[in-house]
């Protein structure tokens, strides 16, 4: 069994005021079982206070995390925030570590770190929980994909990609004992009697447009050509894109068929000057790509119904809630309307977090019996602990 409980503090500029209000919420001299974590999230501008080195300081146990845009725990929300989530357990343990930087090749860290983390162990993980660092030249899957390639495919992997709210998304970090770190991989295992439940909701398929094309070339998370034609041209000739101007595509996925029947969602974030989109996740050359359109009464009405979903099986447990940034976009001026939703959904008794993704990680049970742990965009996930 794990227990989770939760703080939250938007004190940013006065350290040991937001220390102390952190740790007034934990209950650390009674609540913590023999073995804990600590799962913390905040908006990147805590990396310019010392709040969280100050904080893990004082923490008695391992933290992992990422920047996010928008944290929400139980009737507490903000965008200007932080939040720690503990589990703790006496029957679960927890490992955790961090890669060392990834440049062009996240071969070797990802490796290293893996094995470090979950490699030395003695059983397999009932979980592993990635937090992967935002990069422009390396997409979020591919540190997935080499993490089913060292597991096997063996364990299930339920993540987040970090975020931050610069235009450029700069100042994403992960986080790892009180340190961010802008390329660097975090990794938490969780190892016992644990046995997670998933539930996720992507784009619904009457939100898909007819429209269809084929992916002509590609490199990694940049989309170069659409039917022989840039990707902005593309989008052009739809009547979605006007002298390069994108405005808008973020409420309208990229829905993507791979060969083998399965699919992907992916958010644009950029265009280039040569007319070639940048997606937060890597496509296929040859997979076929369809715009889908969602506005914010398809984001709340999905995530209540995945809500309510979760909390019929909840029997005591607690939450892990990712929504991908791009759902919070397509809420236009209702920008806590998704937080809103997920307060009316869930009961008060029940211990939960809300962050907001820059991308969300999530497995796929195959009928083999292996797992396809995949990276989403435009999705909201849920993890029952």
């Amino acid at each position: 069994m794990i227990r989770m409980f939760t703080a939250f503090t938007e004190e940013i500029d006065d350290v040991e005021t937001a220390v102390s209000e952190v740790l007034n919420q934990l209950d650390l001299e009674g609540g913590l079982m023999s073995n804990s974590v600590g799962i913390l999230h905040c908006a990147c501008e805590f990396d310019e206070s010392d709040v969280v080195r100050k904080l893990c300081e004082r923490l008695p146990f391992d933290v992992v995390g990422c920047t996010s845009l928008s944290i929400q725990v139980q009737g507490l929300k903000s965008q200007l925030a932080l939040t720690v989530t503990v589990l703790t357990s006496d029957d679960v343990r927890f490992v955790s570590g961090v890669s060392s930087p990834v440049s062009d090749d996240l071969n070797g860290p990802v490796t290293e770190a893996y094995g470090r983390v979950i490699g030395s162990l003695q059983e397999k993980p009932a979980l592993i929980m990635p937090f992967i660092p935002f990069m422009t030249n390396i997409g979020g899957d591919e540190f997935i994909e080499k993490i089913n390639e060292l597991s096997g495919r063996q364990i299930p992997a339920f993540g987040t990609v970090s975020i931050s709210n610069e235009h450029d998304f700069s100042r994403s970090y992960t986080i790892h004992n009180g340190e961010f770190y802008p390329t660097s991989l975090v990794l938490l295992g969780l190892i016992g009697d644990v046995k997670p439940m998933f539930v996720s909701a992507t784009v619904p398929e009457d939100k898909i447009l007819k429209q269809k094309a084929i992916v002509t070339d590609v490199s990694k998370n940049i989309l170069k050509t659409v039917n022989g034609m840039t990707a902005l041209s593309y989008l052009e000739s739809l009547g979605l894109a006007k002298d390069g101007n994108i405005t808008g595509l973020e409420s309208m996925p990229f829905v993507i068929k791979l060969s083998d029947g399965s699919f992907l969602t992916r958010a644009c974030i950029s265009a280039t000057p040569e007319g070639a989109l940048v997606l937060c996740g890597s496509l296929p050359v040859d997979s076929t790509l369809a715009v889908a359109t969602m506005g914010p009464e398809d984001v709340i009405t999905s995530t209540g119904e995945k809500i309510r979903e979760a909390m019929a099986e909840i029997r005591g447990r607690s939450m892990l809630i990712y929504s991908c940034v791009a759902r919070s976009w397509m809420l236009g001026t209702k920008v806590m309307a998704e937080h809103d939703e997920v307060d009316k959904c869930v009961d008060d008794s029940v211990a939960y977090h809300f962050v907001y993704s820059g991308g969300e990680i999530f497995p796929a049970f195959l009928k083999d019996g292996s797992i396809s742990n995949q990276l989403q965009n435009d999705s909201v996930i849920i993890c029952v602990l």
